[in-house]
């Protein structure tokens, strides 16, 4: 605590956590998890102040935030901006290559972009259930990974739940070579 104003002494944490819990409040609150709103989570990471001041947005996370962007808009321009989670899977190798020509990204990295969106609409689901179940949403990153530990298999069918853990069993398998 800080004995200065009363307050707390990590006063840009409870701005994490209202900013945390505003990007989950709108999360839960649209119907359907797109590549237009992974981009607009993506922008409000990447358009603090920090990233304006000379030097700090070079630090490598907001490097890497802004090429996962760059990388975005080339995606939503190839396979449009409603596109959702089955609507990457499906994108085969001509697209990818479009995205990559159009991003300057590598193949690895369109894949990764394409993991890290699934994770994203699988939260999507999860906190949609809790909206339409009035359970509460989380108000931190912590409070997150529990609900997602608990909540997942209410949010999914039974097939689709034996569908991702065969998709993790064979990413597991992938690392392991």
């Amino acid at each position: 605590k800080n004995t200065v104003t009363g307050g707390s002494s990590t006063p840009s944490a409870s701005k994490q956590d209202v900013e945390y819990a505003e990007q989950i409040s709108q999360m839960a609150n649209v119907e359907s998890w797109t590549l237009l709103h992974f981009n607009d989570q993506i922008k409000v990471a990447t358009g603090g102040w920090r990233s304006m001041i000379p030097g700090m947005g070079n630090i490598d996370a907001v490097k890497k935030m802004r090429e996962t962007q760059q990388l975005l808009e080339a995606a939503m321009d190839i396979v449009g901006s409603d596109a959702g989670a089955k609507d990457l899977k499906e994108i085969g190798k001509k697209e990818k290559l479009k995205i990559s020509l159009q991003s300057g990204a590598e193949l690895k990295d369109i894949n990764a972009l394409v993991s890290q969106f699934e994770s994203m609409d699988i939260m999507h689901r999860v906190l949609r259930y809790r909206v339409k179940n009035g359970k509460p949403l989380p108000v931190s990153e912590e409070d997150a990974k529990n609900i997602m530990q608990n909540d997942v298999k209410h949010a999914f069918s039974e097939r689709e739940m034996k569908d991702m853990q065969r998709q993790r069993m064979k990413l597991m398998k992938n690392r392991k070579r």
